[in-house]
């Protein structure tokens, strides 16, 4: 849980950094304020539930939260800032420039978010929630605009993204008609266990929707030459602990990716945020697959520069229809509470479950 609590609501909106100017202080100022402001006026809201509005009244809860950080960091400081990852993001002369930069924009942030909520709440006379900044765990919204989610890295600079859907949904079947490829979802098998390959066959139930992507700095000169899935698992502790210091007031959204030979330093530097008190709460560890073949058809699978070029020519010669939501609307005439993608398709909510052995 990002924000901690017992029978309560927390209010939470989203800034999407990587569509913001790193070096336009006015802009961010602006879309923070407005991210506070949507969740500050909800305040105002009178639960029908007595418990519910007790808790609101005693311990006001907000949350501001942003994804795309990790855009936002390397069109602000260009590809040496990659390199630094790629060295571990160690205390050199260069990388605690950089770090003082973080710093700096993340404490900007937070200190705009809480004084925009505390000023709309004396205007009103509601009480002051006490904290007012996370990271909310950001997925699938991420893909709206083509973040990375939360503070983390990408899985690469081109990937394929698979979406889960019932099959038959009407956007996945707007996606089709878009030029998106279909497969059977990785619950699919045959009588033997073998992974169906066809999403139209009577026994598949859900479909995975694969959408090539590539981040906005993708081209960036020297971006191709960093491998992003070798950045090690203290680099990104290190990073995620910059943001839970110097913006986060709630708790950071965090899945560390590491290898094996990783655990020990890893489960020693946690040990050591805990032991100094450095801020650290929690955070998920996720076993990198290093290879692909033997999981197939994960939610991210990282691809090339000409492959990502290859399976986009593909995308629009099978497409139909140029506006998606042309397409989307000749299979939803309104709203589905049922369309859309699945609740959860990470890569841990689609690893099967491993029973406790006594």
């Amino acid at each position: 849980m990002e924000i901690i609590g017992s029978n309560f609501h927390c209010n939470l909106s989203e800034i999407h950094l990587n569509q913001i100017d790193p070096h336009n202080y006015k802009e961010q100022e602006e879309a923070f304020s407005a991210g506070a402001l949507s969740v500050a006026v909800l305040l105002n809201h009178k639960f029908g539930e007595e418990r519910y509005q007790k808790s609101r009244e005693l311990d006001p809860i907000v949350g501001v939260s942003f994804t795309g950080l990790f855009d936002f960091f390397v069109k602000a400081f260009g590809v040496n800032w990659l390199h630094w990852w790629t060295d571990g993001r160690p205390d050199t002369v260069q990388g605690l420039q950089f770090k003082k930069q973080e710093q700096d924009y993340l404490t900007r942030w937070r200190e705009i978010v809480h004084q925009v909520v505390w000023d709309y709440c004396d205007m009103h006379n509601l009480k002051r929630p006490n904290r007012c900044t996370t990271v909310q765990p950001s997925g699938t919204k991420s893909l709206l605009t083509g973040a990375s989610p939360g503070w983390h890295p990408p899985k690469a600079q081109r990937f394929i993204r698979r979406v889960t859907f019932r099959k038959n949904d009407p956007v996945a079947l707007a996606c089709i008609d878009y030029g998106y490829s279909v497969v059977p979802s990785q619950s699919d098998k045959d009588e033997k266990g073998n992974l169906l390959t066809d999403p139209f066959d009577q026994r598949c139930t859900e479909w995975l929707v694969e959408i090539p992507v590539s981040v906005s700095w993708a081209d960036l000169p020297g971006a191709d030459e960093i491998d992003i899935s070798k950045f090690s698992a203290l680099a990104q502790l290190d990073f995620c602990m910059q943001v839970q210091k110097y913006y986060v007031r709630h708790n950071t959204s965090s899945t560390i990716e590491l290898r094996e030979n990783e655990v020990e330093a890893l489960g020693t530097r946690i040990y050591e945020a805990i032991r100094d008190d450095e801020g650290y709460i929690s955070a998920a560890l996720l076993s990198r697959f290093d290879d692909h073949q033997s999981f197939p058809r994960l939610p991210f699978e990282p691809i090339s520069k000409e492959q990502y070029e290859q399976l986009m020519q593909e995308v629009k010669v099978r497409r139909k229809i140029d506006n998606f939501h042309t397409a989307l609307s000749h299979y939803d005439l309104g709203y589905s509470a049922e369309a859309g993608p699945a609740g959860c398709d990470s890569d841990k909510c689609l690893l099967p479950e491993m029973n406790p052995t006594s």
